[in-house]
C-alpha cells in the first residue's frame, strides 16, 4: 500500500488539481486500484474540496470502466441519503444515474431522489435525480404516474431553460 508521505502528497495534488489535470487522474485511478481505493477513501474526507475532487476523479473514471463501483453503490447510496454537501450529490446522483438500483435500496433511492428535486437544490442534482427516477420506472412502472405529476409540476412552477428541457423530454418519453 501506500506511506503517509505518498498519501500526503496524493492528497495535496488532488486539492491543487484544475480542469484540465482531469484527465491523467482519471488515466492514473483506471490503472491503479490501489490509488482508485484512495480517492474513494478520500471522498468521505471531512475536507470538502478533498472529497469533492476525489469524487469528481471517482465519477469520471467510472464512466470509463463501471465496474469500478459496482460493489460500491450500498456505500454510494448510504452517502447520498446523508450528505449535505452539494457537490458530492452532484457527483453521486450523476453515477447512481448510470446504474441499475439494486432492489433492496430502490425505496430509499426513490424517497431521496424526490426530496432532491426540490428548488433549494442545485440544478444538476435535480436533473440526476430526475434522471434516477426516470431509470427506476422500467423497474417500478407503477412510479411513472408520480414522476409525471411531479415533473408536470415542475414544468408548470418554470425553471432554467436547461432543467425545464430535460424536464419535457423525460415526460414525454414516460408518457410514451
Amino acid at each position: 500500500m501506500y506511506d503517509n508521505l505518498y498519501i500526503q502528497n496524493i492528497r495535496q495534488s488532488i486539492l491543487n488539481i484544475g480542469a484540465g489535470e482531469l484527465l491523467p487522474w482519471k488515466k492514473s485511478v483506471l490503472a491503479d486500484i490501489n490509488l482508485f481505493n484512495l480517492l474513494f477513501e478520500f471522498i468521505f474526507s471531512n475536507d470538502q474540496r478533498l472529497a469533492w475532487r476525489s469524487c469528481w476523479i471517482i465519477d469520471s473514471a467510472s464512466e470509463d470502466n463501471p465496474d469500478l463501483l459496482a460493489d460500491k453503490l450500498p456505500i454510494i447510496i448510504a452517502e447520498l441519503c446523508s450528505t449535505k454537501n452539494g457537490s458530492l450529490k452532484r457527483h453521486f446522483t450523476r453515477i447512481l444515474s448510470r446504474y441499475e438500483i439494486p432492489e433492496e435500496y430502490l425505496v430509499n433511492i426513490v424517497d431521496r431522489s424526490f426530496e432532491l428535486l426540490a428548488p433549494s437544490e442545485p440544478i444538476a442534482v435535480r436533473v440526476n435525480a430526475m434522471q434516477i427516477l426516470y431509470n427506476i420506472t422500467k423497474q417500478i412502472p407503477e412510479l411513472k404516474g408520480e414522476l409525471i405529476s411531479v415533473l408536470e409540476s415542475i414544468i408548470e412552477e418554470g425553471c432554467s431553460a436547461g432543467f425545464l428541457n430535460r424536464s419535457t423530454k423525460l415526460l414525454r418519453k414516460l408518457k410514451s
